[in-house]
């Protein structure tokens, strides 16, 4: 396993907790399970509502993919503007103000979101409203999926990313209660879960810009057992 999949996913789980999310997941979740109580409802229809959320996420990571492929002659050049564009976006979360990375879109939906179709659209018209917010984890992650190499390896890389989001989302519908308890004591780590996923961001950076990621991830695959690759 190459370091890039465990980082999707830590990437993910970060979106998750970031200050634009976290605090409006119960609202979320109210929200796709139409009103509904029973926590059966409720978790069915987070499950359509991540998938929503999850194929936007993936059909970003197969574009810049195929944008990384097209640009492969210049391979080295697009992996040292990758490291510069990560760091920036780990500065950014460090505390630089850049407005439109640092935002949300308020998208309104109007269907039936207890049924799977409605819940998988409401989805999808959420990642929109997320792109901005979460644009710096995401950014890092679609740069990652740029400089793969492969359109298999992008939406591999997104997938997990997506995964890494989706998974609390889910455990979130499923204790519900407890889940809404946590988020509120937790908001006053939110500034420091910035810190930390800028701070992770800018080390991802230096080691792209400098090639050590590129040697990491040649000796991880190494020694990677092919029954392991096999399940990748």
């Amino acid at each position: 396993m190459t370091p890039t999949l465990p980082l999707a996913f830590i990437a993910g789980v970060l979106s998750f907790l970031s200050p634009c999310v976290l605090p409006l997941v119960p609202s979320y979740l109210a929200y796709v399970g139409g009103g509904e109580a029973r926590r059966g409802v409720v978790v069915r229809s987070s499950l359509y509502f991540a998938l929503g959320f999850s194929l936007i996420f993936v059909g970003l990571g197969a574009s810049a993919s195929l944008l990384g492929g097209l640009l492969s002659a210049y391979r080295r050049e697009l992996t040292v503007v990758g490291g510069l564009l990560i760091i920036f976006f780990g500065v950014v979360m460090l505390g630089a103000r850049v407005p439109w990375l640092q935002r949300d879109v308020r998208v309104r939906f109007s269907g039936e979101t207890r049924t799977p179709l409605g819940a998988v659209l409401l989805g999808m018209a959420f990642a929109a409203g997320w792109t901005p917010c979460i644009g710096p984890i995401l950014g890092a992650a679609l740069t990652l999926a740029a400089t793969s190499g492969g359109l298999g390896q992008g939406v591999t890389l997104l997938t997990v990313y997506a995964l890494g989001l989706a998974l609390p989302f889910v455990l979130a519908a499923a204790a519900l209660t407890s889940f809404t308890r946590f988020s509120k004591s937790f908001r006053r780590h939110l500034p420091w879960v910035e810190r930390i996923s800028g701070a992770i961001l800018i080390v991802a950076g230096t080691m792209l810009l400098t090639g050590t990621y590129t040697a990491l991830n040649g000796t991880l695959i190494r020694y990677t057992p092919d029954w392991l690759w096999s399940r990748l």
